[in-house]
């Protein structure tokens, strides 16, 4: 049997011919209940008619006893600190994700916790304005593979880059006193995250002139006690690829490859329309009208775009460039297709060997070709222009993509030189994107079936029982983001409920023992 379904033949082999007030549950039961509850309130009922299973209330009153709420919680740190020295030195390396979510701006007040939500909260300010974000803080191992929330806030439209900057530093020192050592962080390319991101940079840069030392701007130190936290930062990766894609349906590109190429959405388009009109054979089948035209492509979808940009549309479009059959920038937009295709699968990869021919989904080692073509990338991308399209005269100012493409990569090898200087040999990039913390979002709006626009309230029970479930965020086929293969959290659930019910725990464990005692043959 599966633990799930052990749980569940003990639950009702013990329990069935007792009185329905005269029935004791464990943690595990009812931790187990309470996922069956969340993803189907009205199942639940009639799982409840057929099965010995714990009621409603029972389970409300479990959860209140765990004030998990906005800011740091201190206690679940403790357990996350116990849990962490279980792991090796080199397993400990982790970065801290962060992102928003949008919400639904609304007020609740929840009567066992006497308290009311839907109002700006970061855990030690509360204002009165009506929250329509969420903002949440996860830390996901780099070596060894794990996640774990540590935090979430409430925010009007989005939190302010100077609280933001704060909110870094309490979580990055929450966590460092853990025992994980961080060395990355990553966010998206929101303005106020940017901003927040130059402000610990500008503080870093002037503790180094105050200290008469250079500063080169790839990093940010943050002081925790007597011990300083040197963090790389990255922009997530599929963000930067859709942010290049949005960029080229209304702008051109002017690049140096072997001389200055220019690159255009229309010659997409003219391969599409070409390869469209072939009866019953299709070159390109993957392409579809969401793929190519501007109107109807769905702008937060990465497929598409990594989909655009791949080895086969770049080799059938460079063909078709040579015979004379698209125009005359068919071969330079080729050439780009193909350099963002492995540019993008040098800092995606996930695998221990070379699958369909792409060389650059596989682990970062020493002597992988990553190295040359990170150093190839960063010069191309330093030439990289967007133009306006009827004048070819550079944009004013240019998209912030490009330079965050630079920022990234240079991240990505300074924390292979620090992991390799820690005697650790591969580092698997995939580690080091936002998918972890995407599809707990995805699993907070899939509690209850469907609820795609929570409210604060819906939020943060959400929360509170994905972390006490343990069942973190399973993946959805249909999802925007890469199965994240994480093993689960590393916060023992049954261990945060004894830190907060360690009386109740243990005596409601001692009276299922000894009724289980009294029916064993003696």
């Amino acid at each position: 049997m599966t633990t799930a379904a052990k749980i569940f033949t003990k639950l009702q082999l013990r329990e069935t011919k007792n009185k329905p007030k005269g029935r004791r549950f464990t943690l595990d039961e009812k931790l187990l209940s309470l996922s069956l509850y969340k993803q189907s309130p009205k199942s639940y009922r009639l799982l409840c008619k057929m099965f010995v299973l714990p009621c409603k209330r029972t389970l409300s009153t479990m959860m209140s006893l765990i004030p998990i709420s906005t800011g740091i919680d201190q206690r679940m740190l403790n357990v996350l600190k116990i849990n962490v020295q279980k792991l090796k030195p080199q397993h400990r390396f982790c970065s801290i994700v962060f992102d928003e979510v949008s919400i639904n701006p609304n007020l609740n007040f929840n009567n066992s916790e006497g308290r009311i939500y839907g109002f700006e909260d970061n855990g030690s300010t509360q204002t009165q304005k009506f929250a329509d974000h969420g903002l949440v803080f996860m830390v996901r191992g780099i070596v060894k593979n794990f996640k774990q929330p540590i935090c979430y806030s409430f925010c009007k439209s989005t939190t302010n880059r100077y609280d933001l900057a704060n909110q870094i530093r309490e979580v990055v020192r929450a966590v460092h006193l853990t025992g994980l050592n961080i060395i990355s962080s990553i966010c998206d390319q929101g303005a106020t995250n940017t901003a927040a991101i130059n402000i610990l940079m500008n503080d870093t840069k002037a503790r180094y002139l105050r200290k008469n030392e250079s500063f080169y701007g790839d990093f940010y130190e943050i002081e925790c006690e007597s011990d300083v936290v040197k963090i790389f930062h990255l922009y997530d990766t599929p963000h930067l690829l859709k942010g290049i894609r949005n960029n080229l349906l209304t702008k051109n590109v002017i690049f140096n490859v072997d001389g200055e190429k220019l690159a255009q959405w229309s010659d997409i388009l003219k391969l599409y329309e070409l390869d469209s009109n072939i009866e019953d054979v299709k070159m390109l089948p993957r392409l579809t009208r969401q793929h190519v035209i501007p109107t109807e492509i769905p702008k937060m979808k990465v497929r598409n775009a990594a989909q655009v940009f791949s080895q086969r549309v770049s080799s059938i479009m460079a063909f078709l460039a040579t015979q004379n059959i698209l125009g005359d920038t068919a071969g330079d937009t080729a050439k780009f297709c193909l350099f963002f295709d492995k540019l993008f699968d040098s800092v995606n990869g996930n695998f221990d060997k070379v699958v369909d021919g792409k060389i650059y989904r596989t682990g970062v080692k020493k002597n992988s070709p990553y190295h040359k073509l990170w150093e190839e990338s960063l010069k191309v991308l330093s030439t990289m222009k967007f133009v306006n399209p009827s004048t070819n005269k550079p944009c004013t100012p240019q998209p912030p993509t490009l330079k965050n493409w630079i920022k990234t990569i240079r991240s990505f090898q300074n924390i292979f030189k620090t992991l390799n200087d820690n005697g650790i040999k591969v580092l698997l990039p995939r580690h080091l994107n936002q998918d972890a913390l995407e599809n707990l979002f995805g699993a907070i709006r899939a509690l209850g079936y469907r609820n795609n626009n929570p409210t604060c309230e819906m939020f943060a029970s959400a929360y509170k029982t994905l972390l006490l479930n343990n069942l973190m965020s399973a993946h959805s086929p249909g999802s925007n983001c890469e199965e994240d293969f994480s093993g689960g959290c590393l916060t023992s659930y049954q261990t945060l409920f004894e830190m907060y019910t360690n009386c109740e725990a243990n005596t409601i464990e001692h009276e299922i023992e000894e009724r289980v005692a009294d029916v064993l043959p003696k």
